[in-house]
């Protein structure tokens, strides 16, 4: 695909987040491969990002296991970034009409303190602990923003973001370094009720094996997690679509939990 097409298929991307109505873009862009599909969904940041309009903050981690990626004929996990405007701290209200179709995911959010450029060696478990500044319980909020979303394909997916809406950060974690990764227990509530549970290990085993494998797909296609960035480490369930109105929770058990309103 070159230059001229990955620009076009941005283009609709854009426009038609800007209406933030249902989009119908599976069409256009469902017969990108994995490749071109990051390519694009870089050119959309480009271009929602224009003149200060919005900036990067940060990245999430996606389909973790493959039950969720092999569906949709891709090669492993994903990844698409977090933008300032949506990045905000629990307790957060979202008025009606934003997300269009909301779910919650329990996820550690990382901040990372130090640049992770290319080495001469992969990014493990062990050495990005030296890149986080602080973990946090945390939230993505995502958001169903399509006609229908079984028309949209995996690559297509990547190229519009993956879901992301919004990185809603939660307490910090104390002593995050003593963690037992794999054996967190995670949930998500609406106004009190249970809609889905997991454990850590769903998150490629856990977030910081999740965490090393974003600094290398990362930087494979040139950039890298940098300084100041937050990150959605990875959820310990899929998606928990809220069947209605009110007060959405994620949490981890003995860790603390993290809230937002939906209007």
């Amino acid at each position: 695909m070159d230059a001229k097409q990955i620009d076009a298929l941005a283009q609709t991307i854009a426009d038609a987040r800007r209406t933030n109505k249902p989009m119908d873009v599976a069409g256009a862009i469902g017969g990108l491969s994995e490749a071109d599909a990051y390519k694009v969904q870089f050119a959309v940041h480009d271009k929602i990002c224009a003149g200060g309009a919005d900036k990067v903050a940060g990245w999430k981690v996606a389909l973790t296991l493959p039950a969720q990626y092999e569906p949709l004929k891709l090669s492993g996990p994903v990844f698409a970034c977090i933008y300032q405007s949506g990045v905000r701290q629990s307790g957060a209200v979202f008025e009606d009409g934003y997300p269009l179709k909301p779910g919650i995911e329990p996820e550690l959010v990382a901040r990372i303190s130090k640049d992770a450029p290319a080495g001469a060696a992969p990014y493990t478990a062990d050495s990005i602990r030296n890149h986080i500044a602080a973990l946090h319980c945390g939230m993505e909020l995502v958001d169903n923003r399509y006609v229908d979303v079984m028309k949209m394909t995996g690559p297509g997916r990547i190229a519009d973001n993956v879901l992301q809406a919004a990185c809603v950060i939660g307490p910090e974690v104390e002593d995050w370094q003593k963690l037992d990764f794999p054996n967190l227990r995670g949930r998500s509530l609406l106004n009190g009720k249970e809609l889905a549970k997991g454990s850590g290990s769903a998150v490629m085993g856990s977030a910081l094996i999740s965490l090393a494998w974003l600094a290398n797909a990362l930087n494979k296609h040139g950039k890298m997690l940098k300084a100041g960035d937050v990150i959605l480490t990875g959820s310990v369930h899929p998606p928990a679509f809220l069947p209605g109105k009110g007060v959405a929770r994620t949490e981890f058990a003995g860790l603390g939990g993290t809230e937002i309103t939906i209007r």
